[in-house]
């Protein structure tokens, strides 16, 4: 054979080698599964923050009004708890207003407690009850007390012993129908409450049957007609303890999270999470506190609402070293994950959380952020004032409720958002060959458009390999569509990096010839 004829099958063998070698699985099945990605895009995949369908204040201007609580309620409306400056005889007047779903006031509420006359009371919990009324967990601070004898000298060092919690049930156009105190609280103040499963109610906060010692967490039950069935106190007479939510569990106990070990001195408090059974009795409790020293005087750790979990585990919010806190946990009470600073966002309080019909989470305090199932930001609509509640509604948006100002001179604000736009849903893969190739595949429910993407490959002999191609693609539902590039020549090394919207993936291969192969 001539050195011409040598050379020419030495050309032709490698070509076959590598023929061969390009339809193994090494560079095809091989490398789909590990550079298979399915990621968020801002602008298409989702993460789009929903769009404000409508906002509302409620008030007078210049004067105190703010919402604490707000459900969607059967009809499709929405109830708003909180208090007014603006209506009612007193300083401070429970305030329950009823709104349409376009947020439409239908009526309004004041509420004085006349058997307890009183300076100032709120609204810090509201919920339609199964009759299509309402139940309302209020605070009164009591004047009688006040100028009495037993309150002369409390008052100066902690008000809420001049406070009595008051439960009121109402109609659905907002009548009272009874209300309801609990003579083993003297001193108390409610911060939820809660309808049961058979009928009654459960309510929390924190109180003292008098003014020796400190408060503690107490959880009460009622009977349907607001009679007291039950009363239960958890804490320590040298410590401060408050329940700031509860809520029955699926076994038919109940979940409360506040504020334990706190003497506002030395000891500035720690989110408190409670399980019980069906009777108040504690089967476990759990207490969280951030890893820093203290470096400011206040309330540090504290949980402000629970909630039961689909995997029956509980979702907490709260705040930890004066951060916002999403609190994640088994059904035992055990730490699964944390998001302190929430989203590092040192400004986000956590008041409320509440999981979506997706298995993520929306928590509410400077604005709304929907996160996944792990805590982490999907998107977020931040806004300068506090929102103290929210709830995903049955159209699968969000409502949320606050103060415009701060909670001073402020009216009570109330906002809609749309659902998150349906977006497609794209994985990709990269294989070898004959150049790159990259299948892009729409998962999701609407027709993915003008999807971009690049393929950027370097490296080989000398570093002589520079190749970039790139354009858009529109992939119909449940399609898949390729590209990448067509040959190139080079020997060596390569990296490879392909982008599609804004995932990108870097894979690692070899060049011969006109031939990608590709690492497994």
């Amino acid at each position: 054979m001539t050195r011409e004829g040598v050379k020419k099958g030495v050309v032709v063998g490698m070509l076959v080698l590598c023929l061969g070698v390009c339809f193994t699985s090494c560079i095809s099945g091989g490398s789909n599964r590990l550079l298979t990605v399915s990621t968020v895009h801002p602008e298409m995949l989702g993460g789009i923050p929903p769009k404000e369908e409508w906002n509302k204040t409620f008030g007078a201007p210049h004067l105190d009004d703010a919402a604490y609580d707000v459900q969607q309620t059967h009809e499709g409306g929405f109830i708003i708890g909180g208090y007014a400056r603006s209506f009612g005889i007193a300083f401070i007047n429970p305030w329950l207003i009823k709104i349409d779903s376009k947020g439409n006031m239908e009526w309004n509420k004041t509420f004085d407690y006349y058997s307890l006359p009183s300076f100032s009371g709120r609204i810090w919990s509201v919920q339609q009850t199964i009759d299509d009324g309402y139940i309302l967990g209020c605070t009164f601070v009591n004047t009688t007390k006040a100028n009495s004898e037993e309150g002369q000298p409390v008052q100066r060092t902690n008000r809420d012993f001049l406070s009595s919690m008051v439960l009121i049930k109402t109609d659905s156009q907002g009548h009272e129908e009874w209300n309801s105190t609990c003579a083993g609280l003297n001193y108390s103040w409610c911060f939820c409450v809660r309808q049961t499963s058979d009928g009654g109610y459960i309510a929390t906060g924190g109180g003292n049957a008098s003014t020796e010692g400190s408060p503690d967490l107490f959880l009460l039950k009622t009977h349907p007609d607001g009679s007291l069935q039950w009363l239960r106190t958890y804490g320590t007479s040298d410590m401060d303890e408050e329940g700031h939510m509860a809520q029955e569990t699926t076994d038919g106990g109940y979940i409360i999270t506040g504020l334990s070990d706190c003497n506002y001195v030395t000891d500035w408090g720690k989110i408190w999470l409670i399980k019980t059974d069906a009777s108040g009795t504690m089967v476990w409790d759990k207490k969280f506190e951030g890893t820093g020293g203290q470096v400011s005087v206040g309330l540090k750790n504290y949980g402000n609402s629970v909630q039961q979990t689909l995997d029956s585990g509980f979702i907490v919010a709260g705040v930890m070293n004066y951060k916002g806190c999403l609190l994640k946990t088994d059904v035992m009470g055990n730490e699964t994950w944390r998001k302190t600073p929430f989203l590092n966002d040192v400004s986000f309080f956590c008041y409320s959380a509440k999981q979506t019909t997706d298995g993520g989470y929306i928590a509410t305090g400077n604005g709304l952020i929907r996160t996944d199932s792990f805590g982490n930001e999907v998107w977020n609509i931040t806004i300068p004032t506090p929102f103290t509640a929210g709830q995903q509604t049955t159209d699968g948006g969000y409502i949320i409720a606050g103060s415009n100002n701060g909670y001073y001179n402020g009216d009570v604000w109330v906002m809609k958002f749309a659902a998150e736009p349906v977006t497609p849903n794209l994985s990709f893969t990269v294989t070898g060959g004959l150049g790159i190739h990259v299948k892009i595949t729409n998962n999701g429910t609407v027709n993915a458009t003008n999807v971009a993407w690049q393929v950027h490959v370097q490296g080989g002999v000398l570093h002589r390999i520079n190749h970039t191609v790139n354009g858009t693609v529109d992939i119909a539902i449940g399609k898949t569509k390729t590209v990448g590039t067509s040959m190139f020549f080079g020997l060596g090394d390569i990296q490879m990096t392909v982008t599609v919207g804004d995932a990108t993936k870097i894979a690692q291969g070899t060049q011969v010839l006109m031939f990608s192969i590709l690492k497994r």
